[in-house]
């Protein structure tokens, strides 16, 4: 073979491979965080219910929870983006069963601002000792790292944030209360001006 055919063979070779990598990358759309309204969590563990308002993670199950944000966050992080070793095409109905995912092991759900839900669905550990998951983005089956199912197999109590951070949160929480009162006090001072002229 010549030099110019490997050559050639080579860079078709790679370009392959980076394709592959981009379809890989792009199993679920890129979710910023800023996006995501609610994100809830089905497994073994129980169901897991998180609220977002751009800022601050709440548990819809116990608002008063006091919730590190760092972890939620670094949590649905592990979405953004979600890899795939492997397609291995689309599946029907039937076929979910080989692959644990007719009922899968934990299903992660988002609900995006304007309205959208994306769901990833886990379900056994492959034979590489990955595992075979799929989204509600389409009906193929991939597999990816395990690492998915150790993360999300979570309960409440593993977010429970620190003494010292969760005083911090309320700090800031009365901080904002108390910016908000003077704001409150001059629009109905303004109010009562306007009333009097």
């Amino acid at each position: 073979m010549t030099k110019k055919k490997r050559r050639l063979r080579l860079c078709a070779a790679v370009l392959l491979l980076a394709a592959l990598a981009v379809i890989y990358a792009l199993v679920l759309r890129a979710v910023e965080r800023e996006d995501i309204r609610s994100a809830q969590i089905e497994s073994s563990a129980g169901t897991l219910t998180f609220s977002y308002d751009g800022e601050t993670w709440s548990s819809a199950d116990d608002p008063d929870f006091p919730l590190d944000q760092d972890a939620v966050s670094a949590l649905f992080n592990r979405l953004n983006p979600l890899n795939a070793v492997r397609d291995l095409g689309e599946m029907g109905e039937e076929d979910l069963e080989a692959y644990g995912l007719e009922a899968p092991a934990v299903t992660i759900s988002l609900t995006l601002e304007d309205g959208e839900e994306l769901s990833v669905y886990l379900g056994n550990e492959a034979s590489d000792g990955n595992l075979y998951f799929m989204t509600s983005e389409n009906s193929h089956v991939y597999t990816g790292d395990s690492y998915l199912a150790t993360a999300f197999a979570c309960e409440l109590s593993d977010f429970e944030a620190e003494e010292e951070e969760a005083e911090e949160t309320e700090e800031e929480s009365e901080s904002e209360a108390e910016a908000e009162e003077p704001e409150e006090s001059a629009a109905a001072e303004e109010t009562g001006a306007d009333e009097g002229e």
